[in-house]
């Protein structure tokens, strides 16, 4: 991606100067603008491959910059990246609403905004070769015998993981039924959810129609999220339906990512046998490791191919030395934190692993 032009609006000089640096040292030609009416006056004589946008500036905000980049016939097809220091979900709401290709929030690494611009113009990229209509899509589960394991972090980051450095499509559903959790790690809403898609009849759902459900969290990444609440019931031949859709989004050329949380049901069962793969995890602790093995063990008499089935360990509660499990796992996650660059390259190494067998 060297060689392409990135147009900086923010209005803190610190800001723009670290980003500035950071890009050119990536090959990166870099445009500055410090303000709203500075950086559309830069984005006509430049027309630059791909916008870094602050929300939060004096005069003219980001989102009022961002609509009339995306309403100018010569501009709209652009693609705007946001920083903000907030995370409320009204901003990202708003910032999709009028055209956001991305958002990101502060403070983040420099390593974090080049793999968001990389993906975002890989994806633009796509757009306008058709490429992104002619690949299949996947099915792919995340699911614990034991709660507590990080199920629901674990499918975020592989989503993640798979647009950043696949390039393709991904679709992440919570079916952890019926509050599910993603919405509130990802700070969404859930008027529109997974239960009201399969409520839904069956012709109505085309890509498109599918779309309606979905929320926007990074630049190729759409979520469905659970109901959040215990209130929320399903509907009949909901295991049908649920089947029908899964294949709609495959034909779609979605990756399709299904958090099952730790709930052993109908609905996630019918989940795992139209997975292509389900990724089984544990701490590593003696007893998350117990719940794992005799579920690998029990799967055949629940209809479910143990080939699909792929253990990976999770240490959400520390380092684990010695992991007990008759199976090898495919993938350990590292339990690290921020201030350990070694611990995070390995974590980072582990997420990288799936996607390379989700690939």
């Amino acid at each position: 991606m060297s060689g392409k032009k990135i147009l900086i609006i923010d209005d803190e000089f610190p800001m723009r100067y670290l980003i500035e640096h950071q890009l050119k040292r990536e090959g990166f030609t870099v445009t500055l603008a410090k303000d709203g009416p500075d950086g559309l006056t830069a984005v006509t004589q430049h027309k630059p491959d791909l916008v870094v946008l602050d929300v939060m500036m004096p005069g003219m905000d980001g989102f009022e910059v961002c609509q009339q980049i995306k309403t100018t016939p010569e501009t709209s097809q652009i693609p705007v990246i946001f920083l903000t220091a907030s995370e409320a979900k009204e901003y990202k709401t708003r910032a999709f609403a009028v055209g956001a290709d991305d958002y990101l929030t502060k403070p983040f690494l420099a390593e974090e905004l080049l793999a968001h611009i990389s993906a975002v113009l890989k994806r633009t990229e796509r757009i306008k070769t058709g490429v992104l209509t002619h690949n299949t899509g996947r099915v792919v589960s995340i699911f614990s015998p034991k709660g507590g394991v990080g199920t629901t972090t674990l499918a975020i980051q592989l989503s993640e993981a798979i647009i950043m450095h696949e390039n393709r499509p991904a679709i992440l559903i919570d079916l952890d039924l019926p509050v599910g959790g993603i919405a509130q790690m990802l700070s969404l809403h859930t008027q529109r959810n997974i239960l009201d898609l399969l409520k839904a009849p069956t012709e109505h759902f085309s890509v498109p129609y599918i779309g309606q459900f979905t929320q926007r969290h990074r630049a190729d990444l759409l979520v469905i999220p659970a109901p959040g609440s215990f209130a929320g019931s399903g509907s009949k031949n909901m295991m049908q339906k649920l089947q029908i859709l899964l294949d709609k989004l495959v034909e779609g050329g979605y990756q399709v990512l299904l958090d099952l949380g730790s709930h052993l049901n109908e609905i996630t069962r019918t989940a795992m046998r139209k997975s292509d793969m389900v990724f089984v995890v544990t701490s590593g602790q003696p007893v998350a490791n117990k719940l794992c093995e005799a579920f690998l063990r029990d799967a055949p008499e629940l209809g479910l191919e143990a080939r699909r089935l792929m253990p990976v360990i999770n240490e959400t509660h520390g380092r684990i030395q010695n992991v007990d499990l008759t199976r090898l796992p495919v993938a350990r996650i590292p339990h690290t934190n921020e201030r350990s660059r070694t611990r995070l390259w390995l974590k980072e190494q582990g997420i990288r692993k799936l996607v390379s067998i989700v690939k």
